[in-house]
């Protein structure tokens, strides 16, 4: 038997309604999308760009859900098979992260290519690296950044639940690590931004910024665009969320083989 790749394919067949309805909701943007028609330029790119950020939002809290069933499943006898079967915790673990990160990817480039058209129908010009970074560059790096960890976090959340039942709901550590996030949370933005920009900064979509500078500009907005150095995106927040969402799922895995032993 092949273990990750028999773990993968029951991870699609459990989860891939929830894939589907996700990026089936893709379509109810770009309708949504389609239906803002003010006249000014302005406008349209700020509400559709509004739009697209809560499409992000919304799709990255499904994701979430999709990937903490395991207490339910747990619960229900559903996952009893899993737990007796030949396969580490570790492998459990990054078969279900490894779906539910490949569904992100695939959703937010879709995203991206969202926002290129939108910023296309603006009339802003996209070289082919341009067009590259927008629609691979900058998910891959949301991805990374937010969705990723956000992931890993309720994984280890519920694999954590399920480790140590302190009451029969199982409310006492998840109340607990709920509670202890937003505090973990400031913490790690307050250590990123500490080093943020200590290396060169990704310089991307550096020629759509140009472009766009040259849109007209709504005056009652007052939005004023100023030519300034760009840094691009600092390059440390990114590694340092890749480090931590691969400690939290390590440490899942460990909990993952608590629970089967």
């Amino acid at each position: 038997m092949r273990p990750l790749r028999t773990l993968l394919w029951l991870e699609w067949r459990r989860s891939r309604l929830w894939a589907a309805t996700l990026l089936a909701s893709l379509l109810f943007w770009a309708w949504g999308l389609h239906q803002v028609r003010f006249l000014d330029v302005g406008r349209q790119v700020a509400t559709r760009a509004g739009l697209l950020s809560l499409a992000a939002g919304i799709g990255a809290i499904v994701l979430c859900l999709m990937i903490g069933r395991i207490r339910s499943e747990t619960r229900h006898g559903q996952y009893q098979v899993l737990l007796l079967t030949p396969p580490t915790g570790y492998a459990h673990v990054l078969a279900r992260f490894g779906f539910a990160i490949a569904t992100a990817v695939v959703y937010y480039v879709i995203l991206g290519g969202l926002f290129w058209w939108t910023f296309a129908r603006a009339g802003v010009g996209f070289d082919a690296e341009a067009a590259i970074e927008l629609l691979l560059s900058c998910p891959l790096y949301g991805v990374g950044l937010v969705v990723a960890p956000a992931l890993a976090w309720t994984m280890l959340l519920m694999v954590f639940i399920s480790a140590y039942r302190v009451s029969g709901p199982g409310w006492v550590p998840g109340t607990v690590m709920i509670l202890a996030s937003p505090f973990l949370l400031r913490w790690i933005v307050d250590g990123l931004a500490r080093v943020a920009y200590e290396l060169p900064g990704w310089r991307l979509l550096d020629s759509v910024r140009v472009a766009a500078e040259s849109l007209p500009q709504d005056p009652e907005m007052q939005i004023e665009l100023v030519r300034a150095s760009y840094l691009g995106v600092p390059q440390e927040p990114f590694w340092g969320m890749i480090a931590l969402t691969a400690i939290m799922l390590l440490i899942a895995g460990r909990l993952w083989q608590e629970v089967e032993g």
